[in-house]
């Protein structure tokens, strides 16, 4: 009876040693990441100074990507997929979305939105450079389809 109450006293002494650390206390460990303070001479984000949306990728998944020339970027909505699929776009462009679907679809980018209804075509009359950073983004479309604009720098 008196080895069982030594081994049930060293079980729990083992398990009270393991649940609060038992051996030389460690610091947490350090966040690998930079801290970087503000420079307040900066604009902050703002109505007057948005920020660009952020890429969802560096290059584009489709591989072939069309360009165009002149301000206007033109994406045609299909019911299975948009055209072009993937375009090449500059800042100082625009887009122009067409839906050749038969439903209306709800289009965004970045902090851009519209609902465009069959058949009709919308232009957002923004350059592409005032509200999306450089890289891949994605025009949602609700439903579906969504096209790839792959922004550069002139």
């Amino acid at each position: 009876m008196r080895i069982k109450n030594v081994i049930a006293i060293g079980v729990l002494i083992l398990l009270i040693a393991g649940t609060f650390g038992c051996g030389r206390n460690r610091e947490p460990d350090k966040d690998p990441l930079t801290v970087v303070q503000a420079d307040e001479n900066l604009p902050a984000d703002g109505p007057e100074f948005p920020a660009l949306a952020t890429p969802v990728a560096d290059s584009p998944a489709a591989g072939i990507c069309a360009e165009f020339e002149g301000k206007v970027v033109t994406v045609t909505i299909h019911p299975d997929i948009p055209d072009p699929r993937c375009s090449l776009i500059q800042p100082d462009q625009i887009l122009e979305v067409v839906n050749a679907q038969q439903e209306t679809l709800t289009v965004s980018i970045g902090r851009l939105a519209a609902e465009i209804a069959p058949d009709e075509r919308y232009l957002f009359d923004l350059p592409f450079g005032e509200y999306l950073a450089l890289g891949v983004h994605r025009i949602e479309v609700q439903p579906c389809c969504g096209a790839e604009l792959w922004l550069q720098g002139q």
